[in-house]
């Protein structure tokens, strides 16, 4: 886990530079990606390297946090059910994560690629948790199923004490095309704290009809976010298939960090931690700059998992880890609310 004055070094690689701590499973049914957009991976590198110590300054350090604040930890995890290594696995795959939960005790998880039966596992296996789960369906209509014998789907693991209520969960359709697997973002609410967990995961493919239904996917994720939730402290965590500087992303980052941004949303994992800006020049030869639209690698191509929460939130620390059940990489986070 980086503290803050080892956070910069690690964002503005689209690699990890250290092992995690906690050994989990990652997994990803995506065959190809948007290619990632940007500076090059060597020249990223070397801007870690040359990085001095901390985040650049947080856009909300200034403001007075009020007492009730609490640091949690949440998570992003695809737990790769759909994968042709990992999705065959069994219980394996959900105690993994479990030995992970019990260490971080997270408010919270969204979950990509999730399994019934380990979803089942993992609530067994968790007294303090509850896992809402939905099931989605292929592009011939019948239930997805996982590379075993089991419903797939999203699903969200949340703690008990946070007010979270099963009852409240939607499994919202993003209007994905007719034939291609129906995408949904499944959210949970907690009325009493009014805060809304919603996870996602996106078409993948990088030809254009498939680069054209993801985008419409995150519009139509992005505007029920803004309608379905108004007034509730929002998150949302998923597999967007897709690079930080996208199309498909600009409809979740906040307008300040520019690009065509046009989201409502900070994003945990960027080297400019709280501050939500373009960017910044690293001071070599040659200069190098780097995007606020970034962040450490969750995947062998880049970053495409996400965890964005509302600007008036401070992110204390971020961390891609390691999983040993998956081909991506957790992501965490430790939030004030």
């Amino acid at each position: 886990m980086h503290d803050h004055r080892s956070m910069l070094r690690t964002f503005v690689t689209p690699q990890r530079l250290t092992a995690a701590a906690h050994p989990l499973t990652h997994a990803d049914t995506r065959k190809e990606r948007t290619p990632m957009r940007f500076p090059k991976r060597a020249a990223l590198a070397l801007a870690g390297i040359l990085i001095g110590t901390g985040w650049a300054p947080g856009a909300s350090a200034a403001e007075p946090a009020p007492a009730a604040l609490t640091e949690h930890t949440i998570g992003q995890f695809n737990m790769a059910g759909g994968h042709a290594e990992y999705g065959p696995k069994g219980d394996e795959v959900p105690d993994a994560l479990v030995r992970s939960v019990d260490d971080r005790r997270p408010a919270f998880m969204t979950l990509s690629e999730a399994c019934r039966d380990w979803n089942a596992r993992l609530e067994s296996q968790l007294p303090d948790y509850t896992v809402v789960f939905h099931p989605v369906t292929n592009g011939s209509g019948q239930i997805a199923q996982c590379k075993h014998p089991s419903d797939f789907g999203n699903a969200v693991l949340f703690r008990d004490d946070l007010g979270f209520d099963a009852a409240t969960a939607v499994p919202h359709g993003l209007e994905s095309p007719v034939g291609y697997e129906q995408r949904e973002m499944l959210c949970v609410r907690s009325d009493s704290r009014r805060l809304a967990v919603c996870s996602a995961h996106l078409t993948v493919g990088d030809d254009r009809p498939h680069l054209d239904a993801r985008r419409h996917e995150a519009a139509v994720a992005a505007r029920i976010l803004a309608t379905e939730y108004a007034g509730y402290t929002r998150f949302l965590g998923g597999d967007l298939n897709d690079d930080p500087l996208s199309g498909a992303t600009d409809n979740f980052y906040h307008p300040d960090y520019r690009r065509d941004a046009h989201g409502q949303f900070k994003e945990i994992d960027s080297p400019c931690g709280n501050e939500m800006k373009a960017g910044f020049w690293i001071r070599s030869l040659p200069p190098v700059w780097i995007w606020c639209r970034s962040g450490e690698s969750t995947h062998s191509q880049g970053k495409i998992d996400y965890l964005f929460v509302e600007p008036s939130l401070r992110v204390a620390w971020a961390d891609a880890t390691h999983a040993t059940y998956s081909d991506h990489d957790p992501l965490w986070a430790g939030i004030e609310f």
